[in-house]
């Protein structure tokens, strides 16, 4: 490593701290969240509910691992989607460990998916329902439409005492070709045949859509959306340097990164707010830490709208945010467990006081409703 690469590396470094040590506070960023984004990512297990749970309990116990050692995570209960339909595990251990990888099931089928507990959630909360028709807009690696599949075909379950059809329809899209592929083999071992789910490749930015609008529009949509991904760069940057060597990552992070990346942000929640239906929602959800590519996002988005609705070129109004109600204020009390509130959603972050080390993922919904 010469010099000159060590010096530009080190500045990339101070300027990720000072630009992060200022949207979060300096004291928090030293203390507790800097130092939490360095542990390793802690995973759950998601339950495939298509395959018997008598083998995913194999799985597990053939890694040695003993049942006292799992905690069942407890998702909040939205309108429609009971916490019940998700089935997640932890490992209680303070190592936190990860757990083994999935076997394939008599089905074909495999058994569990290993992510951050924080995507299931996000999932979940977007509230599918039997009859739905979803779409997840920037689906790759497929985590959360194996979430929302279980959400909408119930009746594929292993053990299903009902085979009829709910006629829910689930479309899983991507961009990128590398990762489309990566997607539609993860969706084949993980949602059975019999399902409506469709893997396509459109880009969500772009003025032609065909593949993605539907006549009617989805009741769902869900925008987990590219973004900074600075725990990301933080851990390659640790390895990285652990061994000499500088992270690409790091060294060409630069602090109008994110003010580029929201401008694709906005491109794609502007797609999915035109792809749902009047009175469907939208779930904006991105991984990362800076405020540009969450809050300051939906602002532009609501600024975008609100010109478009004077111009009359749009007859629909939106709405951020849980929204109202004695059943909302439930919800944000159980979310409290496991986020903070932003001033348009909601944020999982590893420091968060509960301990459960999940995120980052920010998150909020938007409801396209009709005008008054």
């Amino acid at each position: 490593m010469t010099k000159t690469a060590r010096n530009t590396a080190a500045a990339a470094e101070e300027s990720f701290h000072k630009h992060y040590a200022a949207i979060w506070g300096a004291e928090r960023w030293r203390d507790s969240l800097y130092p939490a984004l360095e542990q390793p990512t802690r995973y759950a297990a998601l339950v495939n509910r298509f395959v018997s749970t008598k083998e995913f309990w194999q799985a597990i116990t053939e890694a040695q691992l003993s049942t006292d050692e799992l905690e069942t995570l407890e998702f909040p209960a939205t309108g429609g989607a009971l916490a019940s339909a998700i089935s997640c595990y932890a490992r209680k251990a303070e190592d936190r460990s990860n757990f083994p990888p999935p076997r394939s099931a008599l089905s074909g089928l495999l058994t569990h998916w290993n992510l951050d507990a924080a995507s299931a959630l996000a999932a979940h909360l977007l509230d599918a329902r039997p009859g739905d028709l979803v779409l997840d807009l920037c689906a790759a690696p497929g985590g959360k439409s194996v979430v929302l599949a279980q959400l909408l075909f119930p009746e594929l379950y292993a053990g299903s005492p009902s085979t009829t059809p709910s006629g829910s329809a689930l479309r899983s899209n991507e961009a990128d070709p590398r990762r489309q592929k990566r997607l539609a083999e993860n969706l084949v071992a993980y949602i059975p045949k019999q399902a409506n789910s469709q893997c396509v490749r459109v880009d969500g930015t772009g003025s032609t859509l065909g593949g993605l609008i539907v006549p009617g529009g989805y009741d769902k949509v869900l925008v987990d959306a590219p973004c900074s991904s600075e725990r990301h760069i933080i851990h390659a940057h640790l390895k990285a340097k652990a061994s000499g060597n500088i992270a690409p990552d790091m060294a060409n992070w630069r602090p109008g990164s994110s003010k580029r990346l929201a401008q694709t942000q906005l491109a794609l929640l502007m797609t999915a707010i035109r792809a749902v239906k009047v009175g469907g929602t939208v779930m904006y959800a991105t991984c990362s830490l800076d405020s540009t590519e969450n809050d300051g996002v939906l602002e532009k988005m609501v600024a975008q709208h609100e010109k478009e609705r004077k111009k009359g070129a749009v007859k629909w109004r939106v709405e951020v945010g849980l929204g109202n109600g004695e059943e909302v204020n439930r919800l944000r009390d159980q979310l409290a467990a496991w986020a903070e509130q932003t001033k348009h959603g909601w944020i999982i972050l590893p420091d968060h006081p509960s301990g459960g080390r999940w995120g980052p993922l920010f998150f909020t919904l938007i409801t396209k409703r009709p005008e008054k």
